[in-house]
């Protein structure tokens, strides 16, 4: 069973690691070291993986298809707005000074942001539906049907932590703010084409 479980988060790095919709949600909200917006985001993104883990524990994979569907247009729906916000003009430079300062209110716009994007990305649910499907069955031992939901949780904040530190290191910091002029917006655009792609796909089933 170490093995599966090895297997298990070398499949998660993968799989949470590679550009999709929380990947760029992070890394925008990690630009122009705004700590408590970043930390909050890597929050929100965790409970939404705990809730989507909740949920197929629950048979929510079951549910009738037209359920999922609203979901996954609410997701590209969703994915749009923040795409939208990220082409506007980029916040003026007053904001970046202040980012040092933890803010209350950027911490719950960080942590709202990465929760609903985690919640209506289908793609993450079905994700893991496929994970579970592989690992968990009718016959598992207790143990091992609380291992498997905890280590895929605690994954995830574990490596969304460590995507906001890689950003918000000094040396990456100094790159990224060299390209703060289109970076946003080429993250914007980014969502923009993953909710264009979704809503189409969800449109044509």
């Amino acid at each position: 069973m170490l093995t599966e479980l090895a297997c298990l988060l070398g499949v998660l790095t993968l799989g949470l690691l590679s550009p999709g919709p929380d990947f760029f949600l992070i890394v925008r909200n990690s630009l122009g070291g705004d700590r408590a917006r970043a930390w909050g985001t890597v929050a929100g993104i965790a409970l939404g993986i705990a809730a989507q883990v909740l949920a197929i524990s629950l048979g929510f994979a079951a549910a009738p298809p037209a359920a999922m569907r609203v979901v996954q247009l609410a997701g590209a729906a969703f994915l749009a707005w923040m795409g939208l916000r990220a082409l506007w003009p980029a916040r003026k430079t007053g904001d970046h000074a202040a980012s040092d300062t933890p803010s209350p209110a950027s911490a719950r716009t960080g942590f709202a942001e990465g929760l609903l994007c985690n919640l209506t990305n289908p793609k993450a649910f079905i994700f893991f539906v496929s994970l579970f499907a592989q690992l968990v069955h009718a016959d598992s031992p207790l143990l091992w049907r609380i291992a498997v939901p905890t280590a895929v949780v605690v994954h995830g904040a574990v490596a969304w932590s460590l995507v906001v530190c890689a950003v918000q290191a000094p040396p990456v910091a100094r790159q990224l703010t060299r390209a703060q002029h289109w970076l946003p917006r080429a993250f914007g655009a980014a969502l923009l084409i993953f909710a264009a792609a979704l809503a189409w796909k969800t449109l044509r089933a």
